[in-house]
């Protein structure tokens, strides 16, 4: 897992929709222990979520087989995002 940064929130979104529509999202929910469908739990709709650290900076962690299957629009890569302060 590696963190990238765009610009806009708009280029994330234009890459974020490539990449959920490419995974078949959204997927109903499953029970972890038999694998069958469940129809009532919450749907896996987002791959990913964005972070704003800046107006102009917009960062989320992207698995490494997905950045190579989904390059185009991806950010540049970058550091994670500073922790907030704590008092």
């Amino acid at each position: 897992m590696m963190w990238y940064t765009w610009p806009t929130v708009a280029a994330f979104d234009a890459w974020h929709a490539a990449v959920i529509a490419g995974l078949n999202l959204p997927r109903i929910g499953h029970n972890q222990a038999t694998g069958q469908p469940e129809p009532q739990k919450q749907a896996t709709t987002a791959y990913t979520s964005v972070v704003e650290v800046t107006a102009d900076d917009w960062r989320a962690p992207v698995g490494v087989d997905i950045a190579a299957v989904y390059p185009d629009g991806l950010g540049t890569p970058t550091d994670p995002p500073p922790s907030p302060p704590f008092d």
